[in-house]
């Protein structure tokens, strides 16, 4: 027998229609032009799309190709006139797709960032908690309680700026690192003659 699922808790649905009033924010922000793009954009990648596509390249070489006798070709073989607008369509396709892209990354970069908004609050709100405990601990007299080098290192603020230089210098140093072991392995897959 399945068990029936457990509903969720008040926070938790808080938290979900936190999330979906600002997608729909910023879904409502969009400008015409991004939304008529997104709109071509979604058709493009459509099933309905690539069955249309099929259905007209299909009428336009059959009527082409002499296949219909009381019919004349109006693009014969090779198709000079559905080349050019294939030509255009893909740059219209092309066109709309990078705008669509565009759109998607600025909405990604927001959620990006109140991301970081959300886990530098969390950090800051664990450390106080820790430093919290740790004054509890000290008002109530209680033996040390097992505090140690990381512990007191988890109780220091911490300086983002700080973190995000010791993040680029391992970066940095990283791809220094990946540099020279290709270039290792170039030279050692390519060894020079011993007369050079």
């Amino acid at each position: 027998m399945a068990s029936s699922p457990v509903p969720l808790s008040t926070t938790a649905k808080k938290n979900i229609e936190a999330i979906a009033q600002v997608e729909q924010q910023l879904h409502g922000r969009r400008s015409r032009v991004e939304k008529l793009g997104d709109s071509i954009a979604t058709f493009f990648g459509s099933l309905w799309f690539i069955g249309a596509h099929t259905v007209f390249l299909v009428i336009w070489i059959v009527l082409n190709i002499g296949l219909l006798r009381n019919v004349s070709a109006f693009d014969p073989y090779p198709f000079p006139f559905l080349g050019l607008i294939i030509g255009i369509e893909f740059i219209f396709l092309t066109t709309f797709v990078l705008m669509n892209q565009n759109l998607q990354s600025r909405r990604q970069e927001k959620w990006g960032h109140l991301t970081l908004q959300v886990c530098l609050l969390t950090e800051q709100e664990v450390t106080k908690n820790m430093q919290m405990l740790q004054q509890v601990c000290q008002h109530l007299k209680l033996k040390n309680p097992g505090i140690d080098e990381e512990l007191q290192d988890l109780t220091q603020t911490t300086h983002v700026t700080t973190l995000v230089e010791e993040i680029e210098k391992a970066r940095e140093v990283g791809e220094e690192l990946i540099e020279q072991l290709d270039k290792l392995q170039d030279d050692l897959s390519h060894p020079h003659d011993a007369s050079d």
